[in-house]
């Protein structure tokens, strides 16, 4: 069998403004239709060059820490990151709010404006 190219992909947790666990996703191409970001910034995001990317935190799963679906909604990315002996900067809950309806606001604005048509096209 000829070994492959590409790289295993690694599974990515998302966690929200209050930082709480609410998605373990497949790969980083799957966290990036998930919040429909910028795939370099997720990947920024999980490897700690970025805080945050799209009002959402991402990480990559640890080898070393077993996680189950039980632990969306229970898991805290504060002790996620202490359980993996990383020290990492957080954002406010209210500051990731403010980040979070501006994504939004600019994904609304951008299918509103794709979805008008001119009175002269009809």
């Amino acid at each position: 069998m000829r070994k492959s190219m590409f790289k295993e992909p690694k599974p990515v947790l998302v966690f929200n403004g209050a930082r709480v666990l609410i998605g373990i996703l497949r790969s980083l191409h799957a966290a990036a239709n998930f919040s429909g970001g910028n795939l370099q910034a997720i990947s920024f995001s999980c490897t700690g060059k970025y805080i945050s990317t799209g009002g959402y935190y991402f990480r990559h799963i640890s080898p070393e820490i077993e996680i189950e679906i039980n632990d969306i909604d229970n898991l805290n990315l504060i002790d996620y990151d202490n359980m993996c002996s990383e020290k990492r900067k957080y954002h406010s809950v209210r500051d990731m709010a403010r980040r979070r309806s501006i994504v939004e606001n600019k994904r609304k604005s951008k299918n509103n404006t794709e979805g008008e048509t001119d009175e002269t096209d009809i």
